[in-house]
């Protein structure tokens, strides 16, 4: 890494030094957080996919299983282990966002996109979390940089990498496939590019994109297309497409809480002003890569802004979206931190702002939150939950242990001492992971544990596989003074 003479320096070095040191200090911190804060229950499951290892997976690709088999293979089947590659992606992907821009823009402004991207509590917190998003993100800011590289340099190893980092991601999360069709528009777009659509290296680069993703297209061939069904489904895209201004509030709102109100605003705001200053102007040849960077973020936002109108999202489906605008955003922060004028109390203020909210979402104890609001309710009392049903499994001489749902079977398997397989009910058509692998023994001696939401009723589920199914125990789940949860052990029998 070197810089001219004449770059400005940050507590004497350069910004690709202070980048560095940015991101070394924020992951040594995220590997002890990510240690700290407890499992998530999806997560959890996750892990179980990690140990049936396969071609694919029932809601998603198979890169998740594979990296957190990875993790635990290194550190065991321990927070360091399932989040292990989370924390160190992410440092990645900072990295990814800091060549990215130095790529089109310069240095300093490089190191403004990973200072704002390093603030933004959906991308802090989701560091330290082993789900298919850090993955996505390494994925998709490492295909923008390679392609960046290829349409300037026209290197078949670029191309080619390219599109091998478009087919992991897809392998991560199906989404990352529209980087693709973005670059695709980009090259529509700009005059000067449009001839790289008769060359080769684009075609050879979608191949191997397809190429990694076959795993994907083979598992779902063999298990009846499933994956397909069910993301129609997650979409309710089954019925009519009904439009609902509550869904669409309730997307803008939540983007605004994970991205931070003033920063969320200062993004579209950025994306805007680029496409009015674009607009009557075209692109020209110097503008191209912040072309570029706006089609990446519009082809993801756009997508979940027409979702978002019927039905209701999770805040972090978009995420990808932001990487390539942060970027936009940061050049153009850099442009007014180098004048004077108000706009830069207004900068001040969304970055106190969103930090305040990072560092308070990392330990959000001191919100007056209810339980359905607060996030740390997901990962209270399962311990407790698990260490009793231990016992009881111990007490009853009971050699099986069935959950009603994936994530109650997944998180008390990791909490049990021996991290012991947790059955779940299983559904008539596949609606989890846990449909396509072995089903509960229900033929004696075997003795089943039935851990489920406490229902007068609930012995009706299983009337068919035991004859005799005996409430033995209740168990209470508190947060902050209120009852949340209540489960009944049920010892299950075929005497």
């Amino acid at each position: 890494m070197h810089a001219s003479a004449s770059s400005p320096r940050f507590l004497g070095l350069s910004p690709a030094w202070a980048a560095v040191l940015v991101i070394g200090v924020a992951t040594v911190f995220r590997f002890f957080y990510a240690v700290w804060l407890p499992l998530l229950p999806d997560e959890a499951y996750y892990l179980q996919w990690s140990r049936h290892l396969d071609a694919s997976y029932f809601s998603k690709g198979p890169a998740i299983a594979y990296t957190i088999w990875a993790g635990t293979a290194l550190f065991g089947s321990h927070n360091c282990g399932v989040r292990f590659f989370a924390v160190l992606l992410s440092a990645g992907t900072a990295w990814q966002i800091f060549l990215l821009a130095r790529r089109w823009y310069d240095e300093v402004t490089a190191l403004v996109a990973v200072l704002i991207a390093g603030v933004v509590p959906l991308f802090a917190l989701g560091a330290v979390v082993m789900t298919i998003d850090p993955l996505s993100a390494f994925f998709w800011v490492w295909a923008a940089n390679l392609f960046s590289r290829a349409i300037q340099d026209g290197l078949w190893r670029d191309w080619l990498l390219t599109g091998f980092a478009i087919g992991c991601g897809f392998l991560a999360k199906y989404l990352n496939a529209l980087e693709l069709v973005a670059f695709l528009v980009f090259l529509l777009l700009v005059p000067e590019r449009r001839r790289l659509l008769g060359r080769p290296q684009f075609w050879t680069m979608a191949i191997m994109a397809l190429i990694c993703a076959l795993p994907v297209f083979w598992w779902n061939w063999q298990h009846g297309w499933v994956s397909a069904a069910q993301l129609g489904n997650r979409g309710h895209l089954e019925g009519r497409f009904d439009l609902h201004f509550s869904t669409f509030f309730d997307f803008l709102s939540q983007q605004a809480l994970v991205i931070s109100p003033l920063l969320f605003l200062a993004l579209l705001a950025a994306a805007c002003r680029v496409l009015y200053l674009r607009a009557g102007n075209g692109w020209p040849e110097k503008s191209e890569g912040e072309l570029l960077l706006l089609i990446l973020f519009l082809t993801v936002f756009l997508f979940y802004v027409v979702l978002a109108w019927h039905l209701r999202g999770e805040p972090n489906w978009p995420a990808v979206s932001y990487l390539t605008l942060i970027v936009i955003l940061a050049s153009r922060w850099r442009q007014i931190l180098d004048r004077n004028g108000s706009a830069r109390y207004f900068i001040s203020a969304a970055f106190l702002l969103a930090w305040l909210q990072t560092v308070v979402f990392h330990d959000p104890e001191v919100l007056p939150l209810s339980f359905k609001t607060d996030p740390m309710s997901r990962v209270v009392g399962w311990t407790e939950i698990a260490g009793r049903l231990d016992d009881i499994r111990h007490e009853q001489n009971a050699d099986v242990l069935i959950a009603d749902a994936y994530k109650e079977a997944s998180i008390l398997s990791f909490h049990l001492p021996d991290q012991g397989f947790i059955y779940t009910v299983r559904h008539d058509r596949p609606a989890t992971q846990y449909d396509f692998w072995p089903t509960y023994p229900t033929s004696p001696p075997h003795r089943a544990l039935w851990i489920t939401e406490t229902d007068e009723n609930k012995p009706a589920v299983l009337a068919h596989d035991f004859s005799r199914i005996t409430p033995i125990e209740y168990m209470i789940v508190s947060f902050h003074g209120r009852v949340f949860r209540q489960y009944t052990v049920y010892l299950c029998e075929n005497p």
